[in-house]
Formats: structure tokens, sequence, C-alpha cells
């Protein structure tokens, strides 16, 4: 009869965290630390060929890999890089801290699908970074926080305070998408604590929002009256590669409150704590009612290579200030503000518009289709650009409407030439323009604005193809307001080629009423040709007052 033995297997075991610490197991023996849940084998002698004399760790379910891996070296294989105090130092780190360098939105919830209400999410995400209690004002705590593309969806306004860097996977990949009338984002000072904005009302310059950086996603609302980007007295900041878009299109009206509809919406708290020192740059702002808004003493402010499209206002700078109070932060209005290389389209009424404020500068602009109320070009409503305060200045700026009313044969006559720019401003515009001249004359070459107490200085090139003749000269235009409105042309140019052509050109002027509504509106420039084959080229710097 058969006889049947079960042995029972046992393993040398102990707590690793009493007494002496883990033995030195023999050779190929187990090692259960019974407290600790961990598994080892000794590795036994050198002489039996084992490398080193020592126990090796066995992996369990109870380990926890990012504390084992804490052989994490920068290029470790590469023996040109020197991380260490020396080659044979290292620097070492575990995986826990390598994968803590960078922060996803995914860290705290947020999954970049539509049907998630993100707003907690997002919003405890910045807080925990920024204005948690236990890192605030700590420089290494400022992490960038990456939402991968996706929709997040919110509900209310999302609170960005100081310091904050907000990174997404580009335009119309990551987007922010708001359902309430309430601004999507809004800056906050750094007495904010987490669930709790501090209002502007308890802001200092030391406490001011600042250094805040937002790039490479979109933000938008479906809901009317609402605000995209809401800047309370935001300074040393960044913003670039956002688009921020509305549900406003060309027709709606165009809000009279200055404060709902805006694309961005820029304030300031006093003449001390204020928005300035802000860059914008590669924004696409499109269907808000005004795309930049402020009524405050901001200054300092940087708009660059900008996309404005579908506005009933571009940009509105002090349209609803009564100046002089400094504490309130309205003393001068908008001050030493750039828009530089941005292009307009679509733009109902004025593509800027500063009612208050001084030296600011719109530089190297595209303006297409703007104040037309949405018609053509030559149906023009409104200036492109107006400045009703004195010492700002439209320079380098390219004006479609220009050609079109200017001498486009089509609307050359019977359209009143409604100016590109109003207002007391010297300006030059950035394009050069191009007219063919024939024999004979009077002719209409060309036509310009026609108010008073302007002056135009055209610089300009003269060639013919049928003769040899090359003048180079400046045509001046000046029309007054006293009285009954006189217009002045000189020409004062060098010529080269045939003398008995240098005379063969001439240019006068005359004031005209196009629209027969007994109001003179513009200005005819006419040639008296005896050479066929002329081409003019020219551009246009323009001098005008408020004075009419």
């Amino acid at each position: 009869m058969a006889v049947v033995q079960i042995s029972r297997i046992q393993v040398r075991r102990g707590q690793k965290n009493a007494g002496s610490g883990l033995p030195q197991l023999a050779s190929g023996e187990f090692g259960w630390a019974i407290d600790t849940r961990e598994l080892y084998i000794g590795n036994g002698a050198v002489s039996e060929g084992a490398p080193t004399v020592g126990n090796t760790k066995i992996l369990t379910q109870f380990d926890d890999l990012f504390d084992l891996a804490e052989s994490y070296q920068y290029r470790k294989d590469d023996t040109f890089i020197q991380t260490g105090t020396s080659t044979v130092s290292p620097i070492r780190r575990t995986l826990q801290q390598r994968l803590d360098d960078s922060v996803t939105g995914a860290n705290f919830g947020l999954t970049g699908d539509s049907s998630q209400d993100a707003t907690t999410a997002l919003q405890r995400a910045i807080d925990q970074l920024y204005i948690n209690t236990a890192n605030k004002g700590s420089v290494q705590s400022r992490k960038v926080l990456h939402l991968d593309a996706g929709i997040y969806s919110i509900t209310n306004t999302i609170f960005i305070p100081p310091n904050t860097t907000i990174q997404g996977a580009g335009h119309d990949k990551t987007i922010i998408r708001s359902n309430s009338a309430n601004a999507i984002f809004k800056t906050v000072n750094e007495s904010s604590t987490p669930g709790s904005p501090s209002p502007q009302s308890a802001t200092t310059f030391n406490t001011q929002p600042r250094n805040i950086s937002v790039k490479d996603l979109s933000l938008e609302t479906t809901v009317a009256d609402g605000i995209g980007l809401h800047l309370e007295s935001c300074r040393d900041s960044t913003f670039e590669n956002i688009s921020i878009k509305g549900p406003w299109a060309l027709g709606d009206t165009i809000p009279s409150d200055y404060e709902y509809d805006v694309g961005i919406l820029i304030d300031s708290l006093s003449g001390s704590v204020k928005s300035e020192n802000n860059h914008f740059h590669n924004l696409k702002i499109t269907n808000w009612g005004y795309g930049v808004m402020s009524n405050f003493d901001i200054e300092h402010n940087h708009f660059s290579d900008c996309d404005l499209d579908t506005l009933g206002i571009g940009f509105a700078f002090g349209v609803d200030m009564i100046l002089g109070s400094v504490s309130s932060g309205k003393a001068t209005g908008p001050l030493n503000n750039r828009i530089e290389h941005s292009k307009f389209s679509n733009i109902e009424r004025e593509g800027i518009w500063i009612e208050k404020g001084i030296k600011n500068t719109s530089r190297a602009n595209y303006f297409e289709l703007v104040g037309n109320n949405g018609g053509t070009e030559a149906q023009p409503e409104y200036s492109v650009i107006k400045f009703s305060a004195n010492d700002n200045t439209s320079l380098d700026d390219m004006f479609t409407r220009t050609q079109q009313l200017s001498y486009t044969t089509a609307n050359i006559n019977n359209i009143p030439y409604l100016q590109e720019v109003q207002g007391a401003a010297i300006t030059s515009q950035g394009l050069t323009h191009t007219v063919e001249i024939s024999s004979g004359g009077p002719t209409k070459v060309f036509r310009l604005p026609g108010i008073k107490n302007q002056t135009f200085e055209l610089d300009y090139h003269l060639v013919s193809r049928s003769v040899e003749m090359v003048r180079s000269g400046v045509l001046t235009v000046t029309i007054d307001a006293f009285g009954t409105p006189t217009v002045h042309l000189s020409d004062e140019y060098t010529y080269q080629g045939d003398t008995a052509y240098e005379d063969s050109v001439t240019f006068t002027a005359q004031i005209i009423d196009e629209d027969g509504d007994l109001t003179n509106d513009t200005i005819g420039v006419f040639s008296n040709a005896s050479v066929d084959q002329l081409e003019l080229r020219f551009r246009i710097k323009n001098k005008q007052t408020n004075i009419s």
C-alpha cells in the first residue's frame, strides 16, 4: 500500500523593521518580511559566482513601482553628459519626481470630454498649483498646467491668479467652452484662496494679477452678452495663440453698456494699480459686439499679429469714461498702447475707436470691409479709425477702402469719400497705389476725403511709357474751413528725361459734392496731360485736426 506524505515548506520569516533589520540570507534562501510584506532571496557567495553578496528583493503585489524606480538619470547612456558634480556621481531621481515635472489637466480629473462639467476640476487645478496655502509664493511650485486636446465645458468663470501658466494643444484643439454669460477667464489678485477669489477692490500693486501666461487654446461662448477674457488690473502677462469666439453676428445690436459682449475687457483699479505691460500675440477675436474694450487707464499694452473678424467694433478705448479721477483709474484713458501687424475684417463700425486716451498707435494694420455696416467698400458709413482724442497715431496702416473710393472706376463718381482716419492725427498709409493717366483732360484721376482743415501729402513717381520722362515729387493738397471752403494743390518734383515733356502733366484739385446733398464731401484730383501712357504711383500722408 502506497504511503502519501505531505510536507509543509516554510521560508525564513520575521519583521523587517524589528531588531537589526533584514539578515543575510543563505544562497537561494527565501526570507519573508511579515510587517512590510516583502519577499527576498539570498544572492549566494561570490565563490559560487554571485556578483555580490547580499539579498535580492522579489517584486510582489504590495510593492510601489514608483518608490522602487529611483534610477532615472538624464541621458544615462551618454558619457558626454555630466549631470552631477562628477561623472561618477550623476543626479538620480525617482520616477515620481520625473513625472511630477509636468502637470496635465488629467491629473485633476479633466478629461476633455464635452459632456463633463469641467468648472470645478479646472478651477481646483489652478488653485492647487498657484494659490494653495502650502505653496503660495514658492517659485518651484509654479508649474505649467497643460490642457490636452479636448472640449472643456464650464458653467462659471474660471479665475486666474498671479503666476498662472496654462498651455493648451493649440487653436481649436484645446477648447474652453462656456454656457453662461459670465466671463470665461478672469484675472484675480494674490489674496485669493482656493474657492474664494479676492475682489479687485482689495488689490494692491504687490498683489495684483501678474506674470500670467495663457497660450495655445480657444475660449468660446454660445451665450450672448458674455466676456471672453476679463483682465482686472493685470500687468506683465502674456496671452498668445488664443482664439476668443462669441455668438455675435453681423446685423446684431452692438451693446451700449460697453461692459458686455466683449472679447477682451481690460480694467484698472487706480493710477498705481493698472493693467499694463501685457502682450497679446497671434490672437483671433471673432463674433463679439466689441473685440477689445477698456474704459480705464491702461498703459503699454501691446497687440501684435492678431486677427479680428466679424465684430461690431474692433478696439474701443475710453468710449464711456469721464476723465480726472486717478483714484478710480480714469485720469488719462488708455495711454501708450500699440496695435500692430494685425488684420481687421468684416467690422460693422470702426476698427479702432479711441474716444479718450492719448499716444496710442495703430501701425501696419490691414483693414478690409471695415466701417460699412455690413455693406461693401462702396457703402461706407463710418471711418475705419476714429481718434476723438488728440495725439494718437496711425502709421503705415493699409485700407482696402482707399483703392475702392479713391480710383476704382465704378466708385469714382457719385459716392462720397468717407475718410479712413477720423480726428486729430498725422497719419501715413502703408499701401502704394497705382493709377493710369491718359493724354487730355481735365480728367479725374483719384479722390481724397473732403474733410475741412486737413492736408494730404502724396509722395509720387510718374513715368511715361510713350516718351522719355521720369518725374518724382510730392503733391500737397490742403483744404481749409473758413468761409467758403477752398482747396489748394502744390506740386514739387524733380525731373529726368526729354526737356520737352517736363511740364507735360499738371494736376489740379477741387471740392466736390458727390451725392448731391448740397454739402461738399470729396476732393477730386484732376490731370491735364499732353503725353499718353502715364503711370502714377503714390503713397498718402494725411494731417488733420478736430477743428472744423
